[in-house]
């Protein structure tokens, strides 16, 4: 029946009523599947934008684990980087424990070298630098256990602290900004490249753990 044919009706009529209740049941059903279909592609299209979106965030993902780089250390923690190649900065995440005293200075080296190394053969350059324990970053208030997380600024060569280590960027004289990070991704990627958390009772470092890549 169309809608003027229903208002038409006989209401009086038991078939009348029943076509009636009919049409409204198979219309309500109808719209239940369009609202239901309609939320379907917007559920769709809130994954797409979210993955996009993280993808946009950190081009390149790496994670460590402490461990000891001193003799007798058992301090334990984790650190994680991510590495937003479009708005060239580097984000250093990570927590520790279990120290000898208070952090007082922390790294990342990166290596300038293709043969694999351990902590100290060779010694890298140190690419990024965290500062003691207590300054930017750092959790307060400072002690044996706590975490950092910081991001720097790797547009440019003469880009403001935190930035790349003076260290690193002599070691590679002559490339451009570019060039420079790309070579710190080929250093995380191949294992050529280590954070590490430094003590006053280990001045050369106290715990410290190689990165793998997570993404992409």
């Amino acid at each position: 029946k169309t809608a003027y044919e229903i208002y038409q009706c006989d209401w009086s009529s038991d078939v009348c009523s029943s076509d009636l209740i009919d049409e409204l049941i198979l219309g309500a059903a109808e719209m239940k599947r369009m609202v239901w279909a309609v939320a379907v592609h917007l559920a769709a299209a809130t994954m797409m934008l979210a993955a996009s979106a993280g993808s946009a965030m950190a081009d390149w993902t790496w994670v460590s684990t402490f461990g000891p780089q001193a003799a007798g250390a058992t301090g334990t923690g984790s650190s994680t980087v991510f590495f937003n190649e479009t708005a060239k900065t580097i984000r250093v995440q990570f927590s520790y424990s279990g120290l000898t005293g208070n952090p007082t200075v922390g790294h990342i080296h990166a290596a300038s070298t293709a043969t694999p190394y351990t902590f100290s053969t060779p010694n890298p350059a140190v690419a990024l630098s965290f500062g003691a324990g207590g300054s930017t970053g750092w959790s307060t208030p400072v002690g044996t256990s706590g975490s950092y997380d910081r991001t720097f600024d790797v547009s440019s060569l003469s880009a403001a602290a935190p930035t790349w280590g003076g260290g690193f960027k002599s070691a590679h004289t002559g490339l451009t900004i570019e060039q420079l990070n790309a070579k710190f991704v080929e250093y995380m990627n191949s294992g050529r490249a280590y954070i590490n958390i430094h003590t006053a009772s280990n001045s050369n470092g106290e715990i410290g753990g190689f990165f793998t890549v997570v993404t992409p």
